[in-house]
């Protein structure tokens, strides 16, 4: 056997001289959202959403601190429109300044801050969920690396049998020759089939260990070349499946965003009362008729009721409720294509089952067929080519059979992946 088939061979036959370790797509299904940058991303939005309530709830329950100061000059300055002899009446300066430290505390703020932080799980939520439905693309790479690999690994083994055989003809046609009752052409024409298997099985040594590095690079797991790969026979169950697509729970989340930002819309006509106090220095300070820098304090209960509010109040509440249809009509569209794409689904798995039906006969006629021909090639009343090609059409026949049975396998697959199982 050549040095290169013999190395081709070792790399397609090291999974049974080696334990084998056992990867199953369901692993891979978990590996790859670990693996994937998005969880990352994950992790922030939810980060970021607990310290934003963290400050709504800070700023609710401290005060509220400031410090302001100003200078001014004015044209004109109060003073007593009166006169009186020998009594000097005071006149303020046309250049006044004033610092100050102003604290406010919200005594009562209509939930004002408990609706905010509603607001904000909410929109973490629905962030959250679109993460969600970004990895969910994940299970089609997944299923497309997977299942191509294992078709590929079926090939080979199959491409090995057909190059046995046809080893083992050369051996009987050479010995054929040496008595007379072959040609030499014939073992010529074997020769040049065993060429092209081996041509195929360099081939499909390079695809498979292609799929597996990109399936090992999507997940995160080393998938070598001894490695066993499993579906496992729940991933293959479609009967009675509940849809439980992301998208849909992505829906249902920003509907509950809308419903935060309404209660919060209409929190907006809430009085609000508050506590507050102020220090500071100035000239003049309280009392205008001083002159001189003095120190001064105010302090009581500040009540304040934005009616204004009411202006835009119908006009928001419309817009919510017109934001609310569009995600209902997103959501019937998304549910119509769903529906669609698992009836196509459903219309491949039932093909595909037709044709296994008779995949089996067409397999088990190839092989009497190519045992016929194998003995008249052996008692030289049938050409090599002829029987090549009635080997081959066994080979073909052998491998559409286990073509179906692995695209049943996938189509299966991708109908739960449809349905967000």
């Amino acid at each position: 056997m050549k040095p290169v088939l013999k190395f081709v061979l070792g790399l397609l036959l090291v999974g049974s001289a080696q334990a084998q370790s056992v990867v199953t797509l369901e692993q891979c299904y978990a590996a790859a959202l670990a693996n994937d940058p998005l969880s990352r991303q994950r992790e922030i939005v939810r980060q970021t959403g607990e310290l934003n309530v963290a400050n709504l709830e800070k700023n609710r329950r401290l005060p509220q601190v400031g410090v302001n100061g100003q200078a001014s000059w004015q044209s004109e300055v109060t003073k007593l429109p009166i006169e009186l002899p020998n009594v000097p009446i005071p006149q303020l300066s046309k250049d006044q300044y004033k610092l100050t430290a102003d604290v406010s505390y919200a005594l009562y703020d209509g939930q004002q801050t408990t609706l905010q932080k509603q607001v904000q799980r909410a929109g973490t939520a629905v962030s959250l969920q679109q993460v969600a439905v970004d990895q969910n693309r994940l299970k089609d790479q997944v299923n497309a690396y997977f299942l191509n690999s294992l078709l590929t690994d079926e090939t080979a083994r199959l491409t090995r049998i057909r190059l046995e055989e046809l080893q083992n003809r050369i051996v009987k046609a050479e010995a054929g020759v040496r008595f007379g009752t072959i040609a030499t052409g014939s073992v010529d024409v074997l020769r040049a089939e065993v060429l092209n298997a081996e041509q195929q099985l360099g081939q499909l040594a390079a695809t498979r260990r292609g799929l597996r590095d990109q399936l090992a690079m999507l997940t995160g797991v080393p998938i070598m070349d001894s490695t066993r790969l499993v579906v496992e026979e729940a991933q293959t169950a479609v009967a009675n499946l509940v849809v439980n697509r992301p998208e849909q729970k992505l829906f249902d989340t920003q509907r509950t965003l809308l419903d935060a930002q309404l209660r919060l819309i209409n929190n907006r006509l809430q009085p609000r009362l508050s506590a507050f106090a102020q220090g500071g220095a100035g000239r003049p300070a309280l009392n205008f008729l001083n002159n001189d820098f003095r120190g001064f304090f105010i302090g009581g209960i500040r009540l304040s009721w934005n009616l204004s509010s009411a202006y835009t109040l119908r006009n928001d509440r419309t817009v919510l409720a017109l934001n609310r249809e569009q995600i209902g009509v997103q959501q019937n569209v998304f549910d119509r294509n769903l529906a669609l794409q698992l009836r196509q689904q459903q219309t491949e798995i039932d093909r595909i089952v037709a044709l296994l039906e008779k995949d089996q006969e067409i397999s088990a006629l190839r092989s009497k067929i190519r045992q016929t021909a194998s003995v008249q090639l052996d008692n030289g009343t049938l050409a090599a080519r002829d029987y090549t090609s009635e080997l081959n059409a066994e080979s073909q026949a052998l491998l559409n059979q286990k073509t179906h049975e692995l695209q049943l396998l996938l189509a299966k697959v991708q109908y739960r992946t449809l349905t967000g199982n």
